[in-house]
């Protein structure tokens, strides 16, 4: 059961990943894309990209939680999983508020409507933001790999203490 959970953890993590990269890539042809059409093209494509990422998200998070509360290493006990756990909370908090939001909004700003936004050096600020958000999810989702691999740092102060428990009650034995 644990390598066919572990299984699972890995493709549907490696899947979000690509569907993170996936609207990184679209986004950035779409910003420096010339052709109206173009633009606009990329940006829906970066919408329906978009519908696949809640499910992996949740996927990702729901089996790396079975994954620990079935293995040693314990949902809070070390300090990697509980890294981890935040990175994949704060990806998929700003993944659903915000990413969602701006590919609409960049959207119907490429479609001829007035949208009163900000610009950054003469460009729309919600490709930007977008862009900037892609970014982001791809380092947090980079070092979630890296601390998954390497499992850096010891346990938590629940993980210490429950250890000490552990040892305490043997030795009573």
């Amino acid at each position: 059961m644990y390598k066919l959970l572990l299984t699972a953890h890995i493709i549907v993590s490696v899947g979000w990943l690509g569907i993170v990269f996936a609207k990184l890539v679209l986004g950035l042809r779409a910003m420096t894309s010339e052709a109206p059409g173009v633009f606009d093209a990329l940006y829906v494509s970066m919408e329906v990209v978009n519908v696949a990422f809640l499910p992996a998200a949740i996927a990702t998070i729901v089996t790396g939680v079975l994954l620990s509360l079935g293995t040693k290493w314990g949902l809070l006990h070390y300090y990697w999983v509980v890294t981890k756990l935040a990175l994949t909370v704060g990806v998929i908090v700003t993944g659903i508020a915000l990413v969602d939001r701006l590919v609409r909004q960049s959207i119907s700003a490429s479609g001829g409507q007035a949208v009163a936004d900000a610009t950054i050096l003469g460009i729309a600020s919600a490709p930007i933001l977008l862009i900037s958000l892609s970014v982001a999810h791809m380092l947090m989702l980079g070092v979630a790999t890296v601390v998954s691999v390497y499992k850096p740092w010891g346990k938590t102060r629940f993980g210490r203490r429950k250890a000490a428990r552990s040892l305490s009650s043997e030795g009573e034995r």
